[in-house]
């Protein structure tokens, strides 16, 4: 009886919400089988009048009749890609992917793709598309897209909390939904990826780049579109020529391997390298290898990356590293269950200090110390890493 009451109240709930979300229309919805079992459906959602205000919603589920709900996971997208991040299986096979794997064990598996999702390179600069809508585009942005697919998973599951949790921009999209809405989620997996930091030397570094990007927004730079694809580039020359002469600028006299082993392994301080001793994965260039990472895997998912990052976005996580609380003023009201992945050369220092924030939550922390941004996920051991280290917390810490 308890149960139905409070479902009665969420829908009341949720009625006036939409209220407040009136400008979120559903425009589109196309499902499909991405593996044998599986069934994933893509809802196309119009944040307003202009035409790039739209985002992606992505739901996968096992098809299989009788089959248990465990829970439902909502997962934020990186910086650089969308939902299909967590698509990317070993060997190409779907159930091997981080939201295969859960959609097959009985959990509703929903997605997030940014705005930018589905521009291509160059129609921002050419003028094939109006870009100006990103003016806007940053961390509240993502956290009112985020209300509203909460919104939808209610209605799905009336009565039931979903865990929020990503990798990279997802954990630090993560720590900014639990921060604004406590009460609403059972659980977080935070997977590299922080907002917050009291060491001084980079909260100095980052006032920088903060600084930066208030004056590319003021003269209207609202846009990234060569970082992504230039990344992208680097990868594929790394996969398909490996030990032919890199021919991007900076890397001469190195192999398109060595190149791409220098870009992940030993890059330069900057706004996704926020801190000296920083790199996405252990390797050397001397050596010209990378330490723990299964590198087709690694080449997979940068081939899935978006072209375009919005500069608001950015900005708000360097002003907030840079000491802007924001976005985890509130993280002490959190009292769900907290797991981590962090690298000790990725966000481990800051990730450790967030979770001293949380100051009433539970938390599971994963912290190896030579591990870089994306080694937990990228190393060839990801599966007994992090996959079933999630799973066992779900079914054992998550209520």
């Amino acid at each position: 009886m308890k149960s139905t009451l409070r479902a009665i109240l969420l829908l009341a709930l949720l009625s006036c919400a939409r209220l407040t979300y009136a400008q979120y229309q559903i425009v589109g919805t196309q499902t499909s089988t991405v593996a044998n079992d599986l069934t994933k459906t893509v809802t196309t959602v119009q944040a307003g009048a202009n035409p790039l205000d739209r985002f992606l919603v992505s739901r996968v589920s096992k098809n299989a009749p009788g089959q248990p709900h465990r829970g439902t996971l909502l997962l934020l997208p990186p910086l650089g890609s969308g939902f299909q991040n967590y698509e990317t299986g070993d060997g190409g096979d779907y159930a091997k992917s981080f939201a295969g794997f859960f959609a097959r064990r009985g959990f509703d598996v929903w997605g997030y793709s940014q705005r930018v999702q589905g521009l291509a390179s160059g129609q921002c600069e050419s003028g094939a598309v109006d870009c100006s809508a990103m003016a806007n585009w940053g961390m509240q942005t993502l956290l009112n897209d985020v209300a509203f697919i909460r919104g939808q998973i209610a209605l799905a599951h009336p009565g039931e909390k979903p865990v929020v949790g990503g990798l990279s921009l997802g954990s630090i999209a993560s720590v900014a939904v639990i921060d604004a809405a406590p009460q609403d989620y059972a659980g977080a997996i935070l997977i590299e990826g922080s907002l917050y930091t009291t060491n001084a030397e980079e909260r100095a570094i980052n006032a920088g780049f903060c600084g930066f990007f208030d004056d590319q927004l003021a003269n209207g730079v609202y846009y990234d579109g060569q970082n992504t694809p230039g990344f992208k580039l680097l990868s594929r020359l790394a996969d398909v020529a490996p030990n032919a002469p890199s021919p991007v600028p900076g890397f001469e006299g190195f192999t398109n391997h060595r190149a791409w082993v220098a870009v992940m392994s030993a890059p330069p301080v900057g706004p996704t390298t926020p801190r000296p001793g920083y790199y996405f994965l252990k390797g050397s260039v001397a050596e010209d290898t990378l330490a723990y990472a299964d590198e087709p895997l690694v080449h997979a998912n940068i081939a899935g990356f978006v072209d375009y990052v919005a500069t608001r976005t950015i900005r708000d996580v360097s002003c907030s590293l840079a000491g802007d609380r924001t976005y985890t003023s509130n993280l002490q009201s959190f009292d769900g269950p907290v797991i981590m992945f962090a690298g000790g050369h990725g966000f481990g220092p800051e990730m450790i200090e967030t979770a001293g924030l949380l100051s009433n939550a539970q938390i599971t922390m994963n912290y190896n110390a030579d591990y870089g941004h994306v080694d937990h996920v990228f190393s060839t051991r990801h599966m007994q890493e992090v996959e079933h280290p999630v799973l066992a917390w779900l079914l054992q810490d998550v209520k």
